[in-house]
């Protein structure tokens, strides 16, 4: 089986689930709830597309770690993963597909809320488009890095946790701290171009994340 066959079978199961459904309908729902309920700041400060950004970047992010965790974990008690020895299928392969297959999905979700959110700002608060693209530009970026660290965490847990319980309190308590290294680091030390060290520290915890979890997936025999 080639890596771009377990790609499909694992974006296709993702994205039926009922997860995935919900963050694809749930987050612009919600989007549309802040703009009702919150009042929007003329300067952006406040405004539905910056707080959907960051809505988007934490409950997509630990629902990601959740699914892909809690999905390994399963596939680990049903002994899936002895049927994959006898075919010739590279370990790494069903990990990245799994990280690749969630981090896909996902990143539709935040397109769909912020997207909404801009529109709501657009539109209803009258605030200029360039003002609200540069700001959502930035949270943008942040959400997907704190996606993919969710995602790397997710897996990270999945194959040394070892039940789903624990997983999933790991997930909480551990992977919501990690996902949020890269957006505080350039805060406490007043660095400059913050976007920048966000994607580098983002792109450089979710390389390392991963290839732990690929490391400690080869060692294991099933």
């Amino acid at each position: 089986m080639s890596f771009l066959l377990l790609f499909k079978d694992e974006l296709k199961g993702f994205y039926k689930s009922k997860v995935m459904i919900f963050l694809w309908i749930g987050l612009p729902l919600l989007a549309l709830f802040l703009h009702i309920s919150i009042s929007n700041d003329a300067e952006g400060f406040e405004s539905i597309s910056l707080i959907t950004s960051l809505i988007v970047s934490n409950i997509g992010g630990l629902l990601s770690s959740v699914m892909l965790s809690v999905n390994i974990i399963n596939e680990k008690d049903t002994r899936v993963y002895d049927l994959f020895l006898i075919r010739p299928i590279k370990r790494w392969h069903l990990l990245v597909s799994k990280f690749l297959a969630i981090y896909l999905c996902v990143s539709v979700a935040c397109i769909l809320a912020i997207s909404l959110g801009i529109m709501i700002d657009y539109f209803e608060s009258q605030l200029i488009l360039d003002l609200i693209i540069d700001g959502v530009i930035e949270s943008f970026i942040m959400s997907l890095c704190v996606i993919a660290i969710s995602s790397a965490v997710g897996i990270l847990i999945g194959v040394v946790a070892p039940s789903i319980v624990v997983g999933v309190i790991l997930v909480i308590f551990v992977g919501n701290y990690v996902s949020t290294i890269p957006s505080i680091i350039p805060f406490v030390f007043s660095m400059e171009n913050t976007v920048g060290i966000v994607l580098i520290l983002g792109i450089a915890i979710t390389i390392i994340l991963m290839f732990l979890g690929i490391f400690l997936f080869n060692k294991k025999e099933f």
